[in-house]
């Protein structure tokens, strides 16, 4: 009886168990997928794909099987791409260049999931984040842009054009490619552009073909521009104080061409796009004469510069031409005023006339005399002295000649010499270097024999004056010219440019021409000013060859204001009209500005224009 009663409560128990069971399973099926659909498969997208910074893209959806409620995509897609979550359609404008990477993008739905790895490269064109230039109104500068193709190559041969809405460009471009994979793309600024301030963007048009129709995969790049076009009697362009700082193993300008050698080289690149305007001034008024009339040179050291003129010596700051200290030479029975140099903390310079002639030292911090050593002379001027491991050296004398002193102030020697003014000799470590026209001599420093002396045919004594220095070379090459004759008869009657090999004591090549300012030396090359016919010259320090010249632009630009003034990259000159920096590499013009006069460069980067009225101080980084 009792298994009879229990066979029918077991029955009942597994029957309620297996029901419930078939019940979970049927609801955990309809809690994922009350459709019972399948997951999706089979994602796909056109893939790789390249596209271009600053260029929205075609719209990219994907290719999948079966239903899908939601995408995404790990990682992020590039700066600027987004995916859409419920159609996996891809959109956007990408921002920067990025390397190719790929991209899991997951199709899902409550059964499952499908994934696909999209490859995407953002490719770019680097270009400068601005190009700042100043130019002379009717007058063109060249500028270099370098671009460089990011995560891509150009197709064939690169073309371009430039448009901008100011029209301070012209369209043409010359194109260079160059070997690490970037593009030197040269403009130029536009003649008719008339004087102003132009800003704005220039559009780069990218090309495949000469006429610059058919479009490289990136059109065009943009680059921020501010040209400012100025002529003579523009306003001044603004005061850019900027904190001073010194170049690295580049000396200060501290006589007559910058050094002892007279070479004027700063050794150093600079960048036309990075100079501005640093302050101006009222210029003193130097002694001079009709053939030397700015022969006031200023010089440079710690921060200062110095200056001479109105019988006054002047040092000033650097940073905004404020004034530091003065020294009045009214007190003297004749006085007069030369340009200064400087060695060590102290500021040399000779000063007075006649029986009131001497040689000054000060203290160049605060202006403290060191010493004042006595002179003879006539009425003559002359270039700042010349400093040397041994000496400080000048013209002077009576009827010209050559003064060493000591850094005490005693004098080392006189050297009798032609009667002419307005040279100092070049110094080296085993000599002192005169040109007093008809003789280049080498003296000893010390004791002022005569080591070498060497006469130049060429020379006629018409104005008694020379105009310049020597300037030494490679060892023993000394290049002369006999600069004041220039000036004579409208310059008709000229002079010689003469290179002497002292070793030898010969001379090695002599040039006619009209030659009116001290050249500039480095590395083999003699650069030089030219009136007959007007442009500057390069020529090969070896033989005198011309390597190459240049003409300055503007028809009225009918003689030199300056000697030569060299950077490793750039020759700078004034003529009558402007000042012009050209570009050693390509012999053009990439930078000019309306105030002519003499040039220094100072250690911190600032380079003077040194005119009758004004004294122009320049940024040059």
């Amino acid at each position: 009886m009792i298994s009879e009663v229990r066979m029918p409560i077991f029955r009942f128990t597994v029957r309620i168990v297996l029901v419930l069971m078939i019940a979970i399973i049927a609801g955990c099926h309809s809690s994922s997928d009350p459709s019972g659909a399948a997951a999706p498969s089979n994602l796909s997208y056109a893939s790789p794909q390249t596209y271009a910074v600053g260029t929205a893209i075609t719209a990219l959806s994907p290719s999948v099987s079966g239903t899908v409620t939601s995408y995404s995509v790990s990682p992020a897609l590039p700066a600027g791409l987004t995916i859409d979550a419920t159609s996996g359609q891809i959109t956007g404008t990408p921002t920067s260049a990025t390397a190719i990477a790929n991209y899991k993008i997951m199709a899902q739905n409550n059964a499952g999931s499908t994934t696909f790895d999209l490859s995407i490269t953002v490719a770019s064109v680097d270009a400068p984040s601005k190009i700042t230039r100043m130019v002379v109104s009717g007058t063109s500068v060249y500028i270099d842009v370098s671009i460089l193709p990011d995560n891509f190559v150009f197709a064939g041969t690169l073309y371009a054009s430039a448009a901008d809405a100011t029209g301070v460009f012209t369209p043409a471009v010359s194109v260079t490619a160059n070997g690490d994979g970037s593009y030197t793309m040269t403009l130029m600024t536009s003649t008719t552009a008339t004087a102003g301030n132009y800003t704005g963007n220039l559009k780069l048009n990218l090309c495949s073909d000469s006429a610059c129709t058919v479009p490289q995969f990136i059109p065009s790049v943009s680059v921020p521009f501010d040209i400012n076009v100025l002529s003579p009697t523009s306003s001044w362009p603004g005061n850019n104080l900027t904190t001073l700082t010194a170049w690295a193993g580049v000396p200060d300008w501290t006589t007559f061409q910058g050094n002892a050698a007279h070479t004027g080289y700063v050794p150093v690149n600079v960048d036309p796009n990075q100079f501005t305007t640093r302050w101006e001034m009222a210029a003193v008024t130097p002694s001079g004469s009709i053939y030397y009339p700015l022969p006031g040179t200023l010089t440079t050291s710690g921060g200062q510069f110095f200056v001479a003129g109105n019988k006054i010596l002047y040092a000033r700051e650097e940073y905004d031409g404020s004034l530091v200290w003065q020294y009045n030479f009214s007190g003297l029975q004749y006085p007069s005023v030369n340009p200064p140099a400087l060695a060590n903390g102290v500021v040399y310079i000779a000063a007075g006339q006649q029986s009131s002639t001497f040689m000054f030292a000060f203290n160049a911090a605060d202006g403290t005399l060191i010493f004042k050593t006595p002179m003879s002379s006539q009425w003559e001027n002359y270039l700042a002295p010349t400093i040397g491991a041994q000496g400080i050296y000048t013209n002077a004398g009576t009827y010209g000649g050559l003064y060493a002193f000591n850094s005490s102030g005693q004098q080392l020697f006189f050297a009798g010499m032609a009667q002419t003014s307005m040279w100092t000799p070049a110094v080296d470590a085993t000599g002192v270097y005169t040109y007093t026209g008809g003789v280049m001599e080498v003296v000893d420093p010390s004791s002022g024999a005569v080591l070498s002396s060497i006469t130049d045919p060429t020379f006629t004594n018409y104005v008694y004056e020379i105009g310049g220095s020597p300037v030494l070379g490679a060892a023993g090459s000394v290049f002369v010219a006999n600069y004041a004759n220039s000036v004579l008869n409208g310059g008709t009657i000229g002079n010689t440019l003469l290179n002497f090999n002292v070793n030898k004591s010969i001379i090695t090549w002599q040039i006619t021409g009209d030659y009116p300012s001290t050249p500039a030396y480095n590395n083999g090359v003699l650069y030089v000013a030219n009136e007959n016919p007007i442009r500057l010259e390069a020529r090969a320090e070896a033989d005198g060859t011309l390597l190459w010249s240049w003409t300055p632009p503007q028809a009225g630009d009918v003689h030199f204001n300056s000697e030569v003034l060299l950077t490793t990259n750039l020759v700078f000159v004034s003529t009558n009209l402007a000042t012009y920096a050209i570009d050693i590499p390509t012999h053009r013009v990439v930078w000019s500005y309306p105030v002519t006069g003499r040039l220094a460069l100072s250690q911190n980067g600032i380079l003077y224009l040194q005119g009758q009225s004004l004294l122009i101080a320049i940024n040059l980084k």
